[in-house]
């Protein structure tokens, strides 16, 4: 019997008209909703601090700087600049090679986790045709429909994996090659099964939601796309449900009609409630859910990284169990219990092995600052460093319009919806001091750390620098596309040399840069840094520059093991109210 065979149950113009509604509705909306959350933040920040706030006030005074009388004190040590790339920094970080080698195997192991977990929902959700079409059980096509189902397994490795695109072609390959060997195995005991049909198996089952899928991976809309996707399916699955079961019930119909009647709707009017009815249902539950989701997220029974992976395999499971109950409901919310499976591996796996410290203690602190105007560049490396850090410790930053849609949180979105957005903006020292003893220091369940954004306005912005540049163990400041007029970025250089070791921080440049108005402007703060500050009495002073002009993977890494290097153990100074 052909490999193909479990192909009967399937009613694909069904399935299709599924997902593209669901997608074709929820698309737009978290376009929209990003659009607006994005704009309430950027107007929030322009703001200033609103009437009847306690004012941020002025900074408290500096200690006495290296000028006196106009005339600039000798510092310890001259100012050197040095320019490293991914061939020179492996030389330089050999004691954070250590942090390094323990970000990459943090990684690895919850890739592990997660294709794992694949191949039990496979597993699962293969033997379901069998049940339900009483298909024979013959153990190569099984095998064969486990490896099929498996596939949002090479998503989600993609999505976690610290690999380049050609890792990810390559895991992809890997997939498509196992696969390929089994439908060989099978073509060879069955003459009669080509690859045309092996093709169409794979098609069938997941050709649709992994386009759907991908277009709510991107960049623009990967936040909350995913959740937004999968609540949509389930929601007009059950407008269809709704219909499936008034159908199925003719006394339940004729009282439905009856209802209809009486409030004065046609038979159009009728079908159109009962369609709006089934989706009001499935929204409350929605909603319900999201709250239960932001109770969760507090508590660290889950992450944003665990959400985005849930909605991705919750999307295939609605597409997969949809399949199984054309002749019987009953059948698909049966296969909706290969998203528990998922779950049960998955949770089973980081008890295993993910929970495992890529570090000891309380992971490195990092803190990031950029241009803001970098745009797509700043997205693109906050989101390949972030999937590395994270596994040591944790990242703090202050909310910016470049990466306010990439960083969103689920109370944070839900504080946005509930109209309570400016309750997280910091404009004085006691929400300041709120919102540090607020801050998130230890790992989620999957044993990745969170990122602590701080909303900002315009009159309190440097404030929060001045002390969170002194609590970081390490702090990366992205200077792609820094020139004069870029003013914020010039009281950040300022203050970093003021109150950081230089060994600390690394300064991201490209052609992009102005390195001379740059060394320039790191000089002019070192010849007038305070007399506190911990570079005066450094045997050397030196700007280290990390020139990253693409996006490979062997330049993401040298930065990386630059960040572990300036990375010291465990924190002196702490930011903890």
């Amino acid at each position: 019997m052909p490999i193909t065979d479990s192909a009967p149950g399937i009613h694909s113009g069904y399935i299709t008209g599924i997902l593209l509604m669901a997608a074709l509705l929820a698309l737009p909306v978290a376009l929209m909703l990003l659009a607006l959350y994005r704009r309430a933040v950027v107007r929030a920040m322009r703001r200033g601090t609103p009437a009847g706030a306690p004012s941020p006030g002025p900074l408290p005074a500096p200690p006495e700087s290296g000028r006196r009388g106009g005339a600039a004190l000798a510092p310890a040590a001259v100012l050197a600049v040095r320019v490293q790339d991914a061939a020179s920094t492996g030389k330089v970080a050999a004691r954070g090679g250590d942090l390094f080698t323990g970000a990459l195997r943090a990684a690895r192991r919850t890739a592990a986790v997660y294709a794992a977990a694949a191949l039990g929902y496979g597993i699962f959700m293969a033997s379901m045709p069998h049940l339900s079409d009483g298909m024979e059980p013959l153990p190569l096509r099984f095998l064969f429909l486990c490896w099929v189902y498996a596939w949002p397994g090479v998503i989600a490795v993609n999505l976690v994996a610290p690999v380049s695109r050609g890792g990810k072609l390559g895991v992809a390959a890997a997939y498509f090659g196992v696969l390929a060997v089994l439908g060989a195995i099978g073509i060879a005991l069955s003459p009669k099964l080509t690859w045309g049909q092996l093709a169409l198996a794979w098609i069938l089952f997941q050709l649709l939601p992994t386009l759907l899928l991908l277009a709510f991976l991107n960049r623009r809309v990967r936040a909350i796309g995913p959740l937004v996707l999968s609540f949509m399916i389930l929601a007009v699955a059950g407008a269809n449900l709704a219909l499936s079961a008034a159908n199925a019930d003719e006394r339940g119909l004729r009282t439905l009609v009856e209802v209809g009647l009486a409030l004065g709707l046609d038979a159009g009017g009728m079908f159109l409630g009962l369609i709006l009815l089934g989706f009001a249902f499935f929204g409350v539950l929605g909603w319900l859910a999201l709250r239960w989701i932001r109770a969760r997220y507090e508590r660290k029974r889950i992450s944003d990284q665990s959400l985005t992976l849930d909605a991705v395999f919750l999307t295939f499971t609605a597409a997969h169990s949809i399949s199984l109950g054309i002749a019987d409901v009953r059948w698909t919310l049966l296969g909706l219990f290969g998203f528990v499976v998922y779950k049960v591996v998955t949770w089973l796996g980081f008890r295993l092995v993910g929970r495992t410290p890529a570090v000891a203690g309380e992971g490195p602190g990092l803190l990031l600052l950029r241009v803001f105007a970098l745009g797509r560049r700043s997205e693109r490396l906050f989101e390949a460093l972030a999937r590395q850090w994270r596994h040591l410790g944790n990242i703090r930053m202050i909310a910016g319009p470049d990466l306010v849609t990439k960083t969103i949180e689920p109370h944070e979105f839900l504080d946005f919806v509930s109209g309570k957005l400016a309750g997280r903006f910091i404009d004085g020292p006691q929400a300041l001091e709120r919102r540090l003893s607020e801050m998130d220091l230890d790992p989620d369940h999957d044993g990745r750390y969170r990122v602590n954004e701080f909303f900002c306005r315009d009159d309190s912005w440097k404030m929060v620098l001045s002390r969170l540049v002194g609590g970081s163990d390490a702090v990366l400041m992205d200077l792609r596309g820094f020139s004069a007029q870029n003013a914020g970025c010039i009281h950040e250089v300022r203050e970093l040399i003021n109150v950081v070791p230089l060994e600390r921080v690394a300064f991201v440049v490209d052609r992009t840069t102005s390195l001379e108005f740059l060394q320039e402007t790191a000089r002019e703060a070192w010849e007038g840094m305070r007399l506190d500050s911990p570079n005066r009495q450094a045997g050397v002073g030196e700007l280290r520059l990390y020139r990253l002009e693409g996006r490979s993977g062997r330049d993401l890494h040298g930065l990386l093991r630059a960040l572990c290097a300036a990375a010291r153990p465990a924190p002196t100074v702490t930011l903890r109210a």
